[in-house]
């Protein structure tokens, strides 16, 4: 797939080809309201809206973040209340009797308020709070990623259809030339000017062009469809420009790399799981430590005996409990998740490293581009001025047919190549926007209303209606 980026200010006269077909500002404001996309921050702000992959990634992050209030919650008081009822019967038999000699049947019944609190668990929840909070922290900059790698798609994707149409054009406007130059040779044939080997090499040429033409055309088809994929909308006949984005990228090579291996979404996730690893290891030796906490009941029973009416009673008790020998668990998970710390330590590393030499490759890929479309630049100016000095030769006697279609064959390639060039500029500077964790909405400029972020309900509100599921069965979702 063609992939590239325009830079309309720095080199506005040598790609004057690609500018030329973008659609003015002030028409986009007059025309009609279309389902169709024209720019690329609107292709963006809709892909960071509906993309599935981003939604999915969010939902991610909604999930882990209710790890910590259930963290949280192995510090805080647990309060039951439990009611009973049921009835006693009894019948005594003395030794050696053979009737009872008296029994008695109670309806009992009782109510009873129970509160624990932990008091000490060996910073057990104090790690899992910090464990649930680092996983958290991961998985935003985790939907981070996941946004800069769908936004890059969008951008990669309408840059190729700018270039596919681009491209379009040229072959055209190619194939335009040679149908004009076969005709004229035809013409000049008819006067005994030119020979039939002539009008054949014009035929083959023009051939080519219209099989050059459909060539282009289906790659235009086909970036097109990838870009409804990612967008939701198709492309618009006619795009806007391609954004600058040469001041937020890195002054050197070597500043590009160190940037990605601190800002990188994917580092920065792959360190708060190293964080979050290391908690779960003091989790684990928390086990082995004193558990303190404390018990407090007040109850109340009818009808405990045949004499008794009613028992109220109000207990408060203090627990320590001391693990001396569990059969190896405990150790076996610290050991466990300090192997585990390792593990997020070489991931970390392996992520840097990625970072960094994206980095390095697509400022690199931004450098060689630029000189291409320099020189692409001014092989075109000149093979155009070729094509026209031949022509006009051509006509006084003094080239041949086959030079002049030689030199258009060049020129169109020309044209081609800096096409190309322009685009690897813009693909480079766009996975460099990414590698250094700068290729955001806000990064970019683009203004998009904030979506609505989903709230869990209080607490108390979940437990007053927790048997909300069982009177409501969601419909099936049809797929």
């Amino acid at each position: 797939m063609v992939r590239f980026l325009v830079s309309a200010r720095r080199v506005a006269p040598a790609l004057g080809l690609l500018v030329g077909f973008a659609m003015p500002a002030g028409a986009t404001e007059r025309a009609p309201r279309t389902a169709t996309v024209s720019s690329l921050e609107e292709a963006m702000i809709r892909a960071w809206r509906i993309n599935p992959d981003i939604q999915a990634q969010r939902a991610q992050v909604r999930a882990v973040r209710e790890a910590e209030p259930q963290a949280r919650a192995a510090m805080l008081p647990q309060v039951s209340a439990t009611a009973y009822a049921g009835v006693l019967a009894t019948r005594s038999l003395l030794r050696g009797a053979d009737t009872p000699f008296g029994g008695s049947t109670l309806a009992q019944r009782g109510v009873a308020l129970t509160a624990t609190q932990t008091l000490f668990d060996g910073w057990r929840t104090q790690n899992n709070v910090v464990q649930a909070e680092r996983l958290t922290a991961a998985q935003r900059f985790q939907l981070r990623a996941t946004e800069q790698s769908v936004l890059l798609d969008v951008a990669t994707t309408f840059i190729a259809v700018r270039t596919g149409l681009a491209l379009v054009e040229v072959q055209q406007k190619n194939v335009q030339f040679l149908t004009t130059t076969l005709s004229t040779i035809r013409t000049r044939l008819a006067a005994g000017v030119a020979t039939p080997t002539d009008v054949t090499q014009a035929e083959a040429r023009l051939a080519r062009g219209l099989s050059d033409l459909n060539a282009v055309q289906a790659d235009l088809v086909i970036a097109r469809d990838r870009f409804a994929k990612l967008v939701g909308a198709p492309a618009g006949e006619r795009l806007r420009p391609t954004p600058v984005v040469d001041r937020l990228l890195p002054a050197s090579r070597d500043i590009a790399r160190d940037k990605a291996g601190h800002d990188n979404p994917a580092v920065l996730a792959a360190a708060e799981a190293v964080k979050a690893a290391d908690a779960a290891v003091r989790v684990a030796q928390g086990q082995m430590l004193p558990q303190v906490g404390v018990q407090g009941q007040a109850a109340r029973d009818y009808d405990t005996d045949s004499s008794t009416r009613r028992v109220d009673s109000l207990q408060v008790v203090g627990r320590v409990t001391v693990p001396l020998y569990a059969g190896g668990g405990p150790e076996a998970q610290v050991r466990q998740n300090r192997e585990l710390v390792g593990v997020a330590l070489l991931q970390l590393d392996s992520a840097r490293l990625q970072a960094r030499s994206a980095a390095y490759g697509a400022r690199v890929g931004f450098d060689t581009a630029g000189i291409a479309i320099r020189a692409a630049s001014e092989e075109v100016r000149a093979g155009e001025a070729t094509v026209e000095g031949i022509r006009r030769q051509l006509e006084q006697g003094i080239r041949t047919v086959t030079e002049l279609l030689n030199a258009q064959q060049d020129a169109v390639a020309a044209r081609a190549r800096l096409a190309q060039a322009t685009g690897d500029r813009a693909v480079a500077a766009f996975t460099l926007l990414a590698a250094v964790g700068r290729l955001g909405l806000n990064d970019l400029g683009i203004r998009a209303k904030p979506l609505a972020e989903p709230q869990p309900p209080p607490d108390m509100q979940v437990r007053f209606d927790s048997w909300r599921d069982l009177r409501t069965v969601p419909p099936l979702i049809a797929r």
